[in-house]
C-alpha cells in the first residue's frame, strides 16, 4: 500500500467527512490509537527504544494531521505538536458542544427522511451518523425515537415488512438495521 493516502483536506465545510477520512489514514498507519489517546508513551529511563518508536509514531500523527489540512486552518494546531492535541483542537473548533449544535442535530434527526432514489441502507447510515453526533454531543436519542425515526418516511412495503419482522423477533431498538438484517 502507498505510504500516501490522498483525502480532501480539511475546510470549513467537510469536517465530518474528513474526521472519517483521517481517522483511516491514522489507523493504516499505526497512528490511531496515538491520537485518541488510548496508546500512552511508555516510560523513557525503563524502555528507552519503545519511548523513541513512540515519540516518531506521535511525529508521524501530528503532520499526517496537519498535513490533511488547508493551509488556512493549520494555524489552529500549529502552537501544539501533539496529534492527540491537535485532533482535540480541531473537534473544539469545527464541532462545538453547544446548545444550538445539539439543536440543528436533533431538528436534523427529526427531518430525516429517505429520498425517492436513496437506498435503504444509506439512510440508515445517514440515521446513524446523527445518532452518533448527538451521543457525542452528551444528548443521545432515545431507543424508541431512533425505531420511530427509521421508519417514520420509509416507503410502505418497507414498514409492513420492518414491523411484521419486529413483532418476529427481540432486537433492541437501539441497533438500527435494515429488513433484509433482521432476518
Amino acid at each position: 500500500m502507498s505510504d500516501y493516502i490522498q483525502i480532501y483536506k480539511l475546510n470549513n465545510t467537510n469536517f465530518a467527512s474528513w474526521l472519517d477520512d483521517i481517522k483511516v489514514v491514522l489507523m493504516e498507519k499505526n497512528l490511531w490509537r496515538i491520537t485518541d489517546g488510548s496508546e500512552v508513551s511508555p516510560e523513557e529511563k525503563l524502555f528507552p527504544k519503545e519511548y523513541a518508536d513512540f515519540q516518531v509514531r506521535k511525529n508521524k500523527a501530528y503532520a499526517t494531521i496537519y498535513l490533511n489540512i488547508e493551509k488556512e486552518y493549520r494555524i489552529l494546531i500549529s502552537e501544539v505538536d501533539d496529534g492527540a492535541q491537535a485532533w482535540e483542537i480541531l473537534q473544539k473548533h469545527f464541532r462545538p458542544d453547544s446548545r444550538a449544535r445539539v439543536v440543528a442535530l436533533t431538528d436534523e434527526f427529526f427531518s430525516c427522511k429517505i429520498s425517492e432514489d436513496e437506498v435503504i441502507g444509506l439512510y440508515t447510515a445517514r440515521l446513524k451518523k446523527i445518532i452518533t453526533d448527538l451521543k457525542d454531543a452528551g444528548k443521545p436519542i432515545a431507543d424508541w425515537y431512533q425505531a420511530f425515526q427509521l421508519i417514520r418516511y420509509l416507503p410502505l412495503d418497507y414498514q409492513g415488512k420492518f414491523l411484521s419482522k419486529r413483532k418476529k423477533t427481540a432486537l433492541p431498538c437501539g441497533r438500527l438495521q435494515l429488513p433484509e438484517q433482521m432476518a
